[in-house]
């Protein structure tokens, strides 16, 4: 076994240092420059406003919803996909906390017994301890790369997270609103049914007094018919969205537990919403997030396969005590390798080349999610101020038809009108409503849809079911 005397430990110590500063000047490592881009002060279809920070914020609750409150707190406790998501960020987690140390210690045991047969025979017991020792120099800053890579993916994990509550709000509120919209139409058919049930009563009483004719009489029979045919393709709709929302809050259907047929009324958005700067939605929006963190992460991959164009140095050793037939003795080696990559081989070049391909595309990827998004909000923002003033001139027409229709029952009744007037205006009644809800309708959607494209409820009971933080709630 191979001894190293002092003089020897001390050339080779120089030997090591030496190495260690001359490839310390070949660093590998990519410098990271945060992407930017050029935000305006204010958005467009928006006032001034200060940053606001909306990842907590709970906008649903500002319907007065009690239902919708207990329908979402119920799909962030327990819906599926974000325990899929949640489970994303301990898979990270543990990959962050695999990346390999420099350094290594290996203990090791082993003992043998022989028998030699011959004349005489003899047995033999032989037993050896030792303790390894490998270190692995980092002077490109390697593991420290790797490091931050992974740490980049376990934030990317921990905002797609976020990105899957969002999404489970949005589909959420927005099914619930098309639920209360059709629920709201099966509501106005139904009451629509009744008042030409007294159409037609009032239209044969006419026509059997000789002041209504055939045609009349048959028209409003078709439009008590047409009523009736558009109420079962509703019930439909209604249990399909029950289904849907049963689903969203990770139950199967008919197994929901939360009365969806109470106090039906659809979602009226009527307070404004903080929209905050333009800028808010770099720390708001989730998916802004992912792409930021996806680019530093490519970005210190670049350093990683870059190290690979250069040597390797590493230290490796032994030391423990062998015993043979009662003779116990200390046994070591210690010694430096260096490995140099093949000076044939381009594959490593070609490889830097790809990941640094990689991160400019992770860099425009970024630029480009930036840009949809403003889009996003802008184009809701326009939306949602549209819709809120088309409630209010449906809601004044649906008022003036029902008044006109009244009216003009009034004067059928008297014999100053006709039947055919009053058939009119109760279709006119019919669309005013129907118009009413789809407005209403659409104005929740649109409601939605803002606070969606502005990253508003991204982090709600975030901290308080976090993988990282219910792992260090354990370790505590």
């Amino acid at each position: 076994m191979t001894k190293i005397n002092p003089g020897r430990r001390a050339r080779l110590a120089l030997w090591m240092i030496s190495s260690s500063v001359g490839l310390s000047a070949c660093s590998t490592e990519e410098p990271f420059i945060a992407p930017f881009f050029n935000f305006a002060p204010s958005y467009q279809s928006g006032i001034e406003a200060a940053p606001v920070l909306l990842t907590n914020d709970a906008w649903w609750e500002d319907l007065h919803d009690k239902t919708l409150n207990h329908l979402v707190d119920t799909a962030l406790d327990d819906n599926i996909d974000l325990g899929i998501a949640r489970e994303r960020v301990i898979e990270a987690l543990s990959v962050l906390e695999g990346v390999p140390p420099n350094a290594e210690i290996n203990p090791s045991l082993s003992a043998q017994r022989g028998e030699t047969a011959g004349v005489a025979t003899s047995s033999e017991t032989t037993s050896s301890a030792s303790l390894g020792v490998f270190w692995m120099l980092d002077p490109y800053g390697i593991r420290r790369q790797s490091i931050q890579a992974a740490g980049a993916r376990v934030e990317v994990a921990d905002a797609e997270v976020d990105a899957a509550r969002q999404l489970i709000i949005l589909n959420l509120t927005s099914a619930y609103v098309d639920l209360r919209f059709n629920q709201r139409l099966l509501e106005l058919r139904k009451r629509q049914l009744a008042s030409r049930r007294q159409t037609l009563e009032l239209t044969r009483k006419l026509f059997e007094q000789g002041s209504a004719i055939k045609v009349e009489l048959t028209r409003t029979e078709a439009l008590l018919a047409e009523t009736q045919s558009q109420i079962p393709p509703l019930v439909a709709a209604v249990q399909s969205l029950k289904n849907d929302i049963a689903i969203l809050t990770g139950v199967a259907p008919g197994q929901l537990g939360i009365n969806l047929d109470g106090h039906v009324h659809q979602p009226h958005p009527k307070m404004p919403t903080d929209i905050g700067i333009p800028a808010d939605i770099l720390r708001n929006r989730p998916d802004l997030r992912i792409a930021e963190r996806n680019y530093y992460a490519e970005v210190s991959d670049i350093g990683i396969a870059r190290a690979d164009l250069f040597p390797q140095l590493s230290l490796s050793g032994s030391v423990g005590p062998a015993r043979n037939e009662g003779v116990t003795e200390i046994e070591y080696f210690f010694g430096p390798s260096i490995i140099f990559p093949s000076l044939l081989d381009n594959s490593l070049k070609a490889n830097v080349a790809v990941q640094v391909s990689q991160a400019r595309q992770a860099h425009e990827t970024w630029k480009s999610t930036v840009l949809s998004a403003l889009g996003e909000v802008e184009n809701a923002l326009a939306s949602y101020r549209g819709s809120a003033g088309s409630v209010t001139q449906a809601r004044r027409s649906a008022q003036l038809f029902v008044s006109a229709r009244n009216l003009t029952r009034q004067l059928v009744e008297s014999g100053e009108g006709t039947v055919r007037e009053l058939i009119d205006v109760e279709q006119d009644v019919a669309n005013a409503d129907v118009a009413l809800a789809q407005a209403l309708q659409q104005l929740g959607q649109n409601y939605v849809a803002l606070h969606t494209s502005l990253g508003a409820g991204s982090n709600v009971k975030g901290e308080k079911d976090s993988p990282v933080t219910a792992e260090k709630e354990t370790e505590n």
